[in-house]
């Protein structure tokens, strides 16, 4: 009898930054730190504009749009000291949230690098 054989779908990297972005769009309301202006304004637009170079990357893939998923992650994580967010839960979900969109966007990077050595 043949073992089924599980495997990720192609573009799993891709799907899990677009539900991290949904995620950070509805964090405020569901850690309940939207009355924080600055952590709720950051969390929905950083959220939207993952979601924005997700959708533009599923549908046109250019490996340089995980550069811009780098750059969101990065900024995740620096803007809880650089805009002064005094919320523990919304600290703490932008620097978890960035540091995986950062991860993932890496992983993604490093993995179309085996993928290209292995075709040459």
């Amino acid at each position: 009898m043949p073992t089924a054989k599980v495997t990720l779908p192609k573009q799993w990297t891709d799907w899990a930054t677009w539900l991290l972005g949904i995620w950070l769009c509805l964090s405020p309301w569901v850690l309940r730190f939207e009355f924080e202006t600055s952590a709720l304004q950051n969390a929905v637009m950083v959220g939207a504009l993952i979601i924005l170079a997700e959708l533009v990357e599923l549908s046109i893939f250019r490996s340089w749009e995980e550069s811009i998923n780098i750059a969101l992650g990065a900024w995740l994580i620096g803007s809880t000291w650089v805009l002064g967010i005094v919320t523990p839960t919304a600290r703490t979900n932008f620097v978890i949230v960035g540091l995986l969109v950062v991860a993932l966007a890496l992983y993604e990077i490093w993995h179309l690098r085996q993928k290209s050595e292995k075709q040459t």
